[in-house]
């Protein structure tokens, strides 16, 4: 979480990160190097092995085709949230909302606080969801912060 700071009248930013895809991680990381060995043992020697080069190259290619996919979908699954005195923005993957304090009629959330809404007016909702669908330390302070916004804007 990067944090401006806390309390209504200073803006706080928000990144809500998926988890690290750590088996994703080591399953490239596994590939990657048996297929390195593969290749290196394919073309040791005199008498070049087709079979083993092309599985070496397969296995290698899987790997760092697994590697880039893992740090794709972590760095477009990012959830950014700016709270503002006025007002917030909600933005990530095909996902952008915004709105003023004011015009905000309820916050809920669900019983364990993964998922928050921001409801303006009787249509406007806008969704905002804990990483994983677990509820961590960060989204607790999001919910806090927002709530506090909304009685500051209301009172």
């Amino acid at each position: 979480m990067t944090q401006a700071a806390s309390g209504s009248e200073h803006t706080s930013h928000y990144a809500l990160k998926p988890r690290n895809p750590v088996r994703a991680w080591a399953i490239a990381a596994c590939l990657l190097i048996a297929g390195v060995v593969a290749l290196w043992t394919g073309l040791a020697g005199e008498a070049a092995n087709v079979a083993l080069v092309v599985i070496g190259a397969v296995l290698a290619v899987a790997g760092l085709g697994l590697g880039i996919a893992a740090l794709t979908f972590v760095s477009n699954r990012t959830l950014y949230v700016v709270l503002s005195p006025d007002g917030f923005e909600v933005s990530g993957p095909g996902y952008h909302k915004s709105g003023a304090w004011i015009d905000v009629d309820s916050v809920s959330a669900t019983p364990d606080g993964a998922r928050l809404v921001i409801g303006q007016g009787h249509i406007e909702r806008t969704f905002i969801q804990a990483p994983g669908g677990i509820a961590d330390d960060q989204m607790k302070a999001l919910t806090a912060d927002i709530s506090s916004r909304v009685r500051a804007a209301r009172g």
